[in-house]
């Protein structure tokens, strides 16, 4: 029968105290006891090294509840969760590698995805060529879907909808009064041309203009020039998608140039670590959310509550949130499935409806995809406050943003 996800919940607050994979990723140590492992290829170093350590907290956490609990039950027999980690070090070749070697050395039945196309992509690939269900947070799910023309069948992404997302940049930009020019700083990555894409087709319909748009490289360091012309263009909304080294490098020399736009929005880089990475400048800097305590979810609150005092109260800890609910989808479709069954397992995963879990209710479209309302969320000091839908805000957004207005 569906287990309670309140009480997984409730179990994980018990075992936040254990202990931590590796922060060089390496695996956990194998089980001989016959356990079913879930395989996770995480990025716990590198650019995007500030995702991993939440992402993996989470599926500790998850499986540790769930062990608590008496594990998964598939046809009448009780079986515990293994949890094996393997760094990809940010970088798609590896994920590849690392994610093949979860299959064939570690035997995963099922696995664990992380952060951003890059990452999950070909994740997903080989998820697909190996022919184990894997299910996946935190990557938009659009260019998720448009990494398999063909469609997937073995992966499934849990997440926003980018057209939903970059609306959101507008939406909560009308809390302020600007002028409605817009300065968009986009890397060339797939992130980057994608929704610097979708942010320039949506700007006219919510009454705002694209009045300049940066591209550059991924790992540009100097953003002077971009900056300069941005101010020239009088740009009251900046937003920037970019990774987490270059969205610091980008808010420092902001800062230094004078350039306080409105609102000013750092996508992807801005969403975990920020301050620590940015400075001062990171005051008020904001970026979409995937989690508020009033969005449906059952045991979310808390699990955050819970993790606050190791990951703070802001994005990092809805990183948490997400993967955790990526282990109770699993956990409950292997009980409906009744079997390890690749292609069971995969139909169970596919048949996943208003599932309550910590994060929101989940449901899988025939795309394989789940989607989460976006929100948006603003950095207050150390904490992001949620500042929009009104609904769902915990605080009143700042403008301009401080750190930059100082």
């Amino acid at each position: 029968m569906p287990r309670s996800t309140s009480a997984l919940a409730a179990a994980a607050t018990l075992v936040l105290a254990s202990a931590a994979l590796s922060a060089c990723g390496s695996s956990s140590d194998a089980s001989d006891s016959g356990d079913l492992v879930l395989g996770a290829s995480l990025p716990l170093t590198g650019p995007l090294g500030v995702f991993g350590p939440p992402i993996q907290a989470g599926y500790e956490q998850a499986v540790d509840a769930i062990n608590a609990d008496g594990g998964v039950e598939i046809d009448g027999e009780s079986y515990q969760l293994e949890l094996v980690v393997k760094d990809n070090k940010s970088d798609p070749t590896v994920v590849t590698s690392t994610t093949k070697s979860l299959v064939s050395e570690e035997e995963a039945v099922a696995l664990l995805g992380s952060v951003t196309p890059p990452m999950t992509i070909p994740f997903s690939v080989v998820a697909e060529q190996e022919q184990v269900p894997a299910v996946s947070p935190l990557t938009p799910t659009l260019a998720w879907l448009a990494g398999n023309e063909s469609g997937w069948n073995y992966a499934f992404d849990v997440f926003v909808d980018e057209e939903e997302q970059t609306a959101v940049n507008f939406q909560a930009s009308d809390l302020v009064d600007t002028n409605k020019k817009v300065a968009l700083f986009t890397d060339t990555g797939e992130d980057g041309k994608a929704m610097g894409a979708l942010w320039e087709a949506q700007a006219a319909g919510f009454g705002y203009e694209v009045v300049y748009r940066a591209e550059f490289p991924v790992g540009t360091t100097d953003f002077s020039q971009f900056v300069q012309e941005a101010q020239a263009a009088e740009a009251e909304v900046m937003i920037a998608q970019v990774i987490p080294p270059d969205a610091a490098a980008l808010w420092k020399q902001m800062k230094a140039l004078g350039y306080a736009p409105k609102t000013a929005w750092a996508e992807k880089g801005g969403t975990v670590g920020f301050p620590q990475a940015a400075g001062p400048a990171a005051d008020g800097a904001m970026t979409f959310g995937w989690w508020s305590p009033d969005n449906g979810n059952v045991g979310g609150q808390e699990l955050y509550e819970a993790n606050k005092a190791e990951y703070g109260d802001g994005l990092a800890n809805q990183a948490v949130i997400s993967a955790y609910a990526m282990v109770e989808i699993l956990a409950d479709a292997l009980e409906r499935a009744g079997s390890t069954d690749p292609d069971d397992l995969a139909q169970a995963i596919a048949d996943t409806e208003d599932l309550d879990t910590v994060w929101a209710p989940i449901t899988f479209g025939e795309d394989n995809r789940a989607i989460i309302p976006p929100t948006a969320v603003q950095w207050q000091g150390d904490s992001q406050v949620t500042v929009w839908p009104a609904d769902q805000a915990t605080g009143d957004l700042q403008a301009p943003p401080p750190g930059l207005a100082k």
